[in-house]
């Protein structure tokens, strides 16, 4: 018998972070960052397989679920600095920051901001899924140029993870489409902070699926340069979406990272 998932809340209503209710007192935490066009429903699934000793936090974005009527965001410096001011206003406690492709992007940004402020929610390890180190070069602007019906044409073309109902609804397609486009403009144009923290103080597991043609697996071996500390790299069956085939066996690994934090 499935477990009833618990009613998700915004800690101290703060839009920019859910997560199940009556965990507060966890105490470990975890910050899940969804990926392109995705919302913190994506990480639903998580509830269950993390237990009532660790605070599940996802990070809601602006244009998606339930802040779908603000604008989303192109850049990378706003979202992390509404997601810092977020974690700035809860207690602190041991913290893992876990990204899939946009959100590592964005995680990694968010873990050098909160090192390079000394803040007490600096992360015991960064969780990156999906995505290659910074530097790397994109190829999403090609995308950016293109009309409507071309956009969402490539998108079902290069990835997996978007329902085909939704590909096929293009009225539906086109209220997401703006939201998309944003993200898509965000990664595209994202540059390393340069006045970051290029080798972080903590270590940082990379995670990423065998047959994934945007974050291929000797690629993502690249964030070894991006630590001073520990560097682990594990490949998991399917494609850019992997963790969706096997979430438990994924969180399983994001929650072993907790040792390795000491």
């Amino acid at each position: 018998m499935q477990p009833i998932a618990s009613r998700w809340v915004q800690p101290g209503q703060d839009r920019w972070l859910t997560g199940p209710a009556g965990r507060s007192a966890a105490p470990w935490r975890l910050l899940c960052i969804p990926h392109a066009g995705g919302g913190a429903s994506a990480y639903r699934p998580w509830e269950a397989l993390t237990g009532p000793d660790v605070e599940l936090l996802v990070a809601q974005l602006p244009g998606r679920e339930s802040r779908f009527p603000e604008p989303a965001l192109d850049r990378v410096a706003p979202v992390v600095e509404g997601l810092a001011a977020a974690l700035g206003r809860l207690a602190p406690k041991p913290t893992l920051i876990f990204g899939h492709s946009m959100g590592a992007m964005i995680g990694y940004e968010l873990a050098a901001r909160l090192v390079r402020e000394a803040s007490p929610h600096a992360p015991q390890t960064l969780i990156v899924s999906g995505r290659t180190a910074p530097g790397s070069t994109s190829t999403l602007g090609d995308l950016l140029g293109l009309d409507d019906a071309g956009f969402a044409d490539a998108l079902a073309a290069r990835y997996d993870g978007i329902p085909a109902a939704l590909l096929a609804d293009r009225e539906l397609m086109a209220v997401f489409l703006p939201t998309l486009r944003a993200d898509f403009r965000m990664v595209a144009d994202y540059r390393p902070d340069p006045t970051g923290c290029p080798r972080l103080p903590c270590p940082i597991l990379a995670l990423g699926g065998a047959d994934d043609i945007h974050a291929a697996p000797e690629r993502l071996t690249a964030w070894r340069d991006f630590t001073a500390a520990g560097f682990t790299c594990e490949i998991f069956p399917g494609g850019h979406f992997y963790l969706a085939a096997d979430p438990a066996r994924v969180v399983a690994r994001v929650l072993a990272a907790r040792t390795t934090a000491g």
